[in-house]
């Protein structure tokens, strides 16, 4: 359509006008009202009112010559009609380009051919709009480049550094990313390491926790402390605030020694026992660069570092908040290729990748015969709205309404004031070893989120013998393989999610095939296994 949503304007126009532009690249121009918008906001309150007296530079690039109006000749600088991908080399730079609902009329190879070619023509930023579920569209009045090809989401730009929102329009909206040309990163200082270590050495590991808070996050640390003791190395738990403990009461774990160290205190103080200590969290990193002690951070991923920053901060404060963060000499690891990515893409870090684990004994199928009653399980904090729980409900409302009988089981931090037309089970904060037999009860687990930097449920769900759909969120491409040990479909896809699983309801050969194989991967990432790859790399570290 050579229109977008109003809805979504004052938005875009802020983010323009953000970069205080002095020229402007429109890229499928349509109708021409964001030029008409960009002249109200960047030129007239200037009191240049005559086309004469403008002094921002805006440009129009249009696909098809039959949308040319008036508009196009008074409001534009210049336009250019014909296809963009032909077109872009023949530009010069701009400080702001906007690709306004024009993303999706691109398969997503191409889509992203021509991401990385308009970058390269932006001083400042690339805006993008695409609409969170993108419906059937062919061709409008005789342009066939208007049909919608392809979906978008934040895991589909890992590769470039962006911010983003979710811009919610009655019920559908619009994905709206701002995406940075690549700027150099400022030399690192070396890190250095002056102890002698040997691959049979036992290790003094410092764990600097963030937090109390039950969050798959945290949950995946104690995890890692509790397997790194089991192989003969003293753990140590640090945690900065109030109180007697430093480890939090929902998770049972032994440690050598637990220090609470004073809020206003600093954690290098304190770790100096310690042969190397990890890092809990990004924002523990700039007082962690005087310690004597060498320190690594494993990045698991989390809002901000994807770009999902509310429209209610200050997006340029967050971002150099950030580079503050990581812009030091500590080593990276990330927990998989989706957050090795990220780093790259916006602090120019390379992370190697260092998977978390799953305990698969006390994940595993079931023994006992499931029930002839169909259960369907939901894992994860209803509050988080990355976690794209209104897709899953959405898709099991057309599931319900198609004639499937089945009940649903939502495992959740709290209980959310929502209401099902199918039976709906709300189990919160279940106790460790009660998880995993929840996990064994369920025929089917779904899993929704826009994006994950590793995604650990659906893999908990594998190793309990319980076949798994997933959305193609980042970090569970890690392990999921669609076809092959689960179905997999676009982020925001709910007709697809339907369909899926309508397919393995009715198949329960299928079924058992992807338990199957899903238990098999969970096999491969053991902590037998995960925990040996993590050991070697802090010994690495410290022969450094």
């Amino acid at each position: 359509m050579p229109t977008s949503w109003y809805q979504a304007v004052s938005q875009l126009i802020d983010l323009v006008v953000q970069d205080n532009p002095q020229s402007i690249l429109d890229v499928g121009v349509g109708f021409g009202k964001y030029g008409v918008l960009l002249r109200e906001a960047l030129d007239i309150p200037h009191e240049r009112y005559s086309k004469e007296q403008w002094q921002v530079k805006i440009d129009g690039v249009e696909g098809f010559s039959g949308y040319q109006n008036p508009i196009h000749s008074y409001v534009y600088n210049q336009m250019y009609y014909g296809n963009i991908v032909n077109l872009i080399d023949q530009l010069g730079k701009y400080d702001t380009i906007l690709l306004i609902d024009v993303l999706e009329h691109f398969q997503k190879d191409e889509g992203l051919r021509l991401i990385a070619s308009l970058l390269e023509h932006a001083n400042k930023s690339l805006i993008i709009s695409t609409p969170i579920y993108p419906g059937e569209q062919k061709e409008y009045i005789g342009n066939r480049l208007e049909e919608h090809k392809s979906r978008w989401s934040i895991v589909d730009l890992v590769e470039f550094d962006c911010s983003y929102q979710k811009l919610d329009i009655g019920d559908n909206g619009a994905h709206v990313f701002k995406l940075y040309p690549n700027k150099k990163r400022s030399p690192e200082t070396l890190y250095h390491r002056t102890l002698t270590a040997d691959a049979n050495m036992k290790l003094t590991i410092g764990y600097l926790l963030p937090h109390h808070n039950l969050t798959g996050g945290l949950k995946m640390l104690l995890q890692q402390m509790k397997w790194l003791r089991k192989s003969g190395h003293r753990i140590y738990a640090f945690y900065k605030g109030a109180g007697e403990k430093a480890l939090p009461s929902w998770f049972e774990l032994e440690v050598d020694k637990e220090i609470v160290v004073p809020p206003n205190d600093s954690f290098v103080h304190y770790i100096k026992e310690c042969d190397i200590a990890m890092a809990g969290w990004m924002s523990q990193l700039p007082e962690l660069k005087s310690s004597p002690v060498p320190i690594v951070y494993w990045e698991q991923g989390y809002e901000w570092l994807f770009g999902d920053i509310p429209e209610s901060m200050n997006v340029s404060a967050i971002r150099k908040y950030l580079k503050e963060c990581y812009d030091t000499s500590i080593p990276i690891i990330s927990v998989s290729s989706t957050v090795s990515k990220l780093l790259k893409s916006r602090f120019l870090i390379d992370a190697p990748v260092i998977t978390n684990g799953i305990d698969v004994d006390l994940y595993h199928p079931s023994k006992k015969k499931k029930s002839s009653k169909m259960t369907i399980l939901l894992v994860g904090n209803p509050g988080l709205s990355f976690k794209g729980f209104d897709v899953a409900l959405m898709a099991l409302t057309n599931l319900w309404t198609a004639g499937h009988l089945f009940s649903v089981d939502w495992i959740c931090q709290y209980q959310p004031d929502l209401h099902a037309p199918f039976p709906l089970n709300f189990i919160v904060q279940p106790d460790q070893k009660n998880l995993a037999d929840i996990y064994r009860t369920a025929d089917i687990f779904i899993f929704t989120s826009w994006y994950e930097g590793f995604g650990m449920p659906p893999l908990e769900a594998m190793a309990s013998g319980v076949p798994v759909i997933s959305t193609k969120c980042g970090g569970v491409e890690e392990y999921a393989r669609s076809g092959q040990n689960s179905i997999l479909v676009e982020p925001g896809d709910v007709p697809a999610l339907t369909w899926a699983l309508s397919y393995l309801i009715d198949h329960p050969e299928v079924r058992n095939e992807l338990a199957e194989a899903g238990r098999n991967t969970a096999l491969q990432y053991s902590y037998g296994n995960v925990i040996k790859e993590l050991e070697d790399y802090l010994l690495t570290s410290i022969r450094r």
